[in-house]
């Protein structure tokens, strides 16, 4: 068979979100490219594979495979795939952790797009600059950057765009203490992906809508969402979200005050953040068990868990999650609330706690 047509069954399984298959098809059309010295159909396959394996939750492999993307573009003096390529490797490296990367390719890139006009281009890079700054503990800016993505969406009619700016707009409402705004976001782009059909999209708006109904101390509404997210993510295979699914059933379970419960699905979690190496996973489900410890009497264990936390949180820029680990060790030492605790009131976000369980946004 042409490699074209290996090619073609490849997209035809990553468009049903079937992962693992797409991938093992791209690889035999990359090798049958290679044989026929195709680089064109070397350029796309690469592109496609370096998709495929970041939605895996391999990043690194991801980032090789625009890399080897960008070069070829470049020898063929194709400029925009150039530009694709490379914002797909500040993709990678977010998924990396390594955030403030991202976000000066991202910053680079959209002068591009800006100079070419290309409407689509800008509210994409728009995008990712968002997501890279929620990461970076600036959801008050990621939210001002996805509404300007959204208008431009809106505008060229671009409804898998709009349901991945409505998602993300849920994700940064939700860490920068807008519950409200949130959930109305997520049951938006959850329409919006039943409409289009889109299954990755939907599965993360569902464990977008039991996050918010867990900041509405509604837990059970949480797990039954939870629970709907995590069978799409199995059923295309997606650890790097569904690990995140599961701490949150996790997070849910502590605020039940049920630590068996939690433990069990944090335990699920860790497993799958080491493998796709996501040390922002692991800050969250070090600031999550540390609290199951205190809920034993383990205040000691406790604050070995937050150390981590705090150490991965300062290596790596994650400032939020810094703030979480900094106020819960105060906590711990000072038995005092967070209402007025400075790290927010800088980051320009509306979170507070008074006491312990504290519910992680």
């Amino acid at each position: 068979m042409e490699p074209i047509e290996k090619f073609k069954e490849a997209e035809t399984f990553r468009n049903k979100s079937k992962f693992f298959k797409a991938l093992r098809k791209y690889k035999v059309a990359l090798d049958g490219f290679k044989c026929y010295h195709d680089q064109q159909g070397q350029l796309h396959t690469l592109l496609a594979l370096g998709d495929t394996l970041r939605m895996l939750g391999r990043y690194k492999d991801a980032f090789d495979s625009y890399t080897e993307a960008e070069k070829i573009a470049k020898r063929l003096k194709d400029i925009t795939t150039m530009y694709d390529a490379i914002i797909n490797k500040g993709l990678a490296l977010k998924g990396m952790g390594k955030w403030q990367e991202a976000l000066k390719i991202f910053k680079n890139i959209e002068k591009y797009y800006r100079n070419k006009n290309d409407k689509e281009g800008i509210a994409f890079v728009l995008w990712a600059q968002a997501t890279a700054l929620r990461i970076g503990g600036m959801p008050i800016e990621a939210i001002k950057l996805l509404k300007k993505a959204l208008d431009i969406n809106k505008k060229i009619g671009d409804f898998i765009a709009i349901g991945y700016c409505l998602n993300a707009l849920g994700g940064a409402c939700r860490v920068a203490g807008d519950t409200s705004g949130s959930f109305n976001y997520y049951k938006n782009a959850n329409e919006v992906f039943k409409d289009i059909k889109d299954t990755f999209g939907l599965a993360y708006s569902y464990c977008g809508i039991g996050n918010a109904f867990r900041m509405r101390n509604k837990y059970d509404d949480a797990l039954l969402n939870f629970k709907k997210a995590l069978k799409l993510y199995k059923k295309i295979g997606d650890i790097v979200s569904s690990s995140y699914t599961l701490w949150s059933v996790g997070q849910t379970y502590l605020m039940k005050k049920k630590i068996n419960y939690a433990k069990r699905y944090l335990k699920k979690a860790m497993k799958f953040f080491k493998k796709t190496k996501d040390y922002r996973g692991k800050v969250y489900y070090f600031l999550t068990v540390s609290q199951t410890e205190v809920l034993k009497g383990n205040n000691k264990i406790a604050k070995q868990y937050l150390s981590r936390a705090i150490s991965y949180a300062e290596k790596y820029g994650f400032n939020l999650e810094l703030c979480h680990g900094k106020n819960l060790y105060e906590f711990l030492d000072k038995k005092t609330d967070t209402k007025n605790s400075g790290c927010y009131n800088i980051l320009g976000i509306k979170i507070h706690f008074d006491g312990i369980p504290f519910n992680i946004p």
